[in-house]
């Protein structure tokens, strides 16, 4: 497969799209606000599609936001999320989240969707943008396979963030600040010019967040800008969505030993020297045509990239202190088109997309302060070309979906021939995916829906899976040419659920069974210079379970809201790469049995509520060997909450969390290969302030 004709391909694609839909006959406009909501038609589930999900609106959002890391914001409203942070405040610097047990480079997020992960290494780091949650209209979470959408597999599940509405919101300014523990302040300015005669809509927000972090020199210093703009007629609209943001954390990468917690919880082994310098930025330009009454077409071209230095510190043979930086480079262009269209009948839509997209990374390394002369400097890119295609089909009391998608890919790797003292010739990886799902919703009256889906989606390794380490190197350099050093993991999914629906109660049950084929995990013999376990295919596994999620205004001024889990995960067989003994029937790590969040609300009057929320996880193995030694203990920890809107619409709240100031941790792992635990510690007792100005 070429490269760059990737993108003619995708431009021919999107002509026979539009060919194809020009035969519909044109009809009245829609309102303008209907034109730019279509942008996130194609990628997003229906509220009654036979996918287990959720979509939660801005003032939702706006309920548990007070400027916190992406993850974080994330597990308060989806059920069988887990995160972490690596300060140990939840507000800034680090932190990563988990699905149903699976690590965050398994799901796919998109904004507008624009892919947000790294393409390589498929991961999202919501530091690099702060503030973001701030600029969000509503996200939709879908665990499980779920619907197509673009970018790396939706392998766990897929987060769909859509940017604020420029049609759908008034004309005004925010002014937002937030103050509390650990020397934490955020400001936040926007500025909405609503839509104005000319049929043109502004919305621009800077935000500046700063902490000194729980543990020891976990500092964090980060700006970030987002911005939006666009043209809406009758039947186009042109909008451009970018934002840019750049954090110094100060680096807490390593979990810490249970032996040096109990002297100090606050310990980070990370040199106070090791501060990164890290940045993100996304530009992408939409147009959406409607061809007519239900027929759309929607274009988006998007350049995004990231980029910064990465240090480490160490003491070197003479005693003295030095550090490498390991800085690097990304470029990510991209170009995508849709088609949806409903019929008549107003019983069927069809929908299709063409994406394709370059990525290139650039990984460097040297002895600071020497940036001009590193001793390591590679290349590597990624290609992709996917379509997809989507019915919805209603008979009666049923509605059929079917989703079928394929993606074709493409990793090339350029080593350094100076570092190797050599130039290695390095196969190209090639993969192709065929990724069907289908499923069926039936609504039993205008209260209760019955559904069932099964989903299958394959996933290519990334760059670390396949070098098992940040460099190509003379250790793992036969690995890297290797073809089949480590194949492609497949999940085959079945979610099947109830939904009930009333003016007091909203629930949703799920159901799910994930099956595993040579799922990719850290299982293999250690790198002598990678420091870390190659990457192998392990044996079948899966992974069950029960989800809940809902609210119950159970009388006038009480609502409660829950979400809860129960996972039962198995991986048939493992055995130690140093080992002749075989573990039958383990639970993969970092996947806890229950997962639970109940929230009671209290309004006394409208415009003032208090709630008190508590979350509950049970203990989880650190390692496949399932050592009773190595695990992350159960926790329980209890928030409380109070918010006030006042005078028009400016708004003052208050969150006091981990109340009992409970020891916690929601990650871990061996120390050192030991068997003796290390964790990241959780936030302790700790509150926030944010007053809200809008004017």
């Amino acid at each position: 497969m070429k490269r760059y004709p990737l993108f003619i391909l995708s431009g021919l694609a999107g002509l026979q799209l539009l060919s194809s839909s020009l035969h519909a006959q044109s009809g009245d406009t829609l309102k303008v606000s209907e034109l730019e909501e279509v942008t996130i038609q194609a990628v997003r589930a229906g509220e009654n599609a036979p996918v287990s999900q959720v979509t939660v609106a801005k003032k939702d959002i706006e309920k548990v936001y007070t400027g916190q890391d992406g993850a974080f914001l994330l597990e308060e409203i989806s059920p069988s999320i887990v995160s972490y942070s690596e300060s140990g405040t939840g507000l800034s610097n680090y932190g990563q989240m988990r699905l149903r047990g699976i690590d965050q480079s398994r799901i796919n997020i998109t904004l507008n969707g624009v892919p947000l992960n790294d393409m390589l290494d498929q991961g999202v780091f919501f530091s690099n943008f702060t503030d973001f949650g701030n600029s969000i209209e509503s996200v939709q979470i879908q665990r499980g396979v779920g619907t197509s959408t673009n970018g790396v597999a939706s392998y766990a599940g897929s987060i769909n963030f859509e940017s604020l509405s420029l049609t759908g919101n008034q004309p005004g300014t925010e002014l937002q600040l937030t103050g509390g523990s650990f020397g934490t302040a955020r400001a936040s300015a926007e500025v909405h010019t609503g839509l104005m005669k000319n049929r043109t809509s502004f919305y621009s927000r800077i935000s500046h967040i700063q902490s000194d972090g729980y543990r020891y020199n976990t500092g964090t210093n980060s700006n970030s800008l987002f911005f939006s703009g666009g043209y809406f007629g009758d039947r186009h609209a042109v909008k451009f969505t970018g934002f840019a943001g750049r954090s110094q954390n100060g680096l807490a990468y390593l979990p810490v030993a249970l032996s040096d917690i109990e002297s100090d919880p606050r310990t980070n082994y990370i040199s106070a020297n090791d501060v990164d310098d890290f940045g993100q930025w996304l530009f992408q330009l939409q147009h959406t045509w409607r061809l007519a009454l239900r027929t759309s077409l929607v274009t988006t071209a998007y350049y995004g990239g990231a980029g910064g230095d990465f240090p480490s510190g160490y003491t070197n043979d003479s005693g003295n202190f030095e550090q490498i930086n390991y800085p690097l480079h990304n470029d990510h262009y991209g170009l995508m088109s849709f088609v949806n269209h409903d019929f008549e009948n107003a019983t069927t839509s069809l929908s299709g997309g063409v994406h394709a997209y370059i990525f290139q990374r650039n990984n460097v390394e040297y002895i600071i302060p020497n940036r001009e002369s590193p001793y390591y400097d590679d290349r590597s890119q990624k290609d992709e070309v996917s379509v997809f295609g989507k019915i919805q089909q209603e008979w009666g009391d049923f509605e059929f979906f079917g989703d079928v998608q394929l993606r074709a890919i493409q990793i090339s790797f350029t080593p350094d021939p100076d570092f190797l003292g050599q130039d290695p010739a390095i196969p190209n990886r090639n993969y192709l995916f065929i990724n069907p799902k289908v499923g069926v919703t039936y609504s039993m009256n205008d209260n209760w829906q019955l559904y069932a889906s099964y989903g299958k989606s394959g996933r290519e390794p990334t760059r670390f899976d396949i070098l098992g380490s940040t460099q190509i190197n003379a250790s793992n350099l036969p690995i890297v040419q290797d073809e089949n050093s480590v194949d492609p993991e497949y999940v085959n999914d079945i979610e099947a659920g109830a939904r009930w629906r009333t003016e007091k109660v909203n629930l949703q049950v799920n159901g799910f069974y994930m099956l595993f084929e040579n799922e990719i995990a850290p299982i293999g013999e250690f790198i002598p210079e990678g420091f870390v376990q190659v990457y192998r295919n392990q044996e079948s596994s899966y992974r069950a379970g029960l989800e809940l999620s809902g609210a119950w205004q159970f009388l006038p001024a009480f609502q409660l809201r829950a979400q809860a889990t129960y996972l039962n995960a198995k991986i048939s067989s493992y055995r130690p790469e140093d080992s002749e003994e075989v573990y039958e029937d383990v639970t993969p790590i970092l996947s806890p049995e229950l997962n639970l969040l109940g929230t009671l609300a209290y309004e006394p009057v409208q415009g003032l509520e208090f709630s008190v929320s508590a979350r509950y996880l049970s203990e989880s193995f650190m390692e496949l060997t399932n050592n009773p030694d190595l695990t992350v203990p159960e926790s329980l920890v209890f928030d409380a909450a109070a918010r006030w809107n006042f005078w028009r619409e400016h708004s003052l709240s208050i969150q006091l969390n981990n109340i009992t100031d409970e020891l916690y941790y929601t990650y871990g792992a061996p120390f050192n290969g030991t068997t003796e635990p290390a964790y990241f510690v959780q936030p302790p007792r700790h509150v926030y302030a944010t007053l809200s100005l809008k004017f």
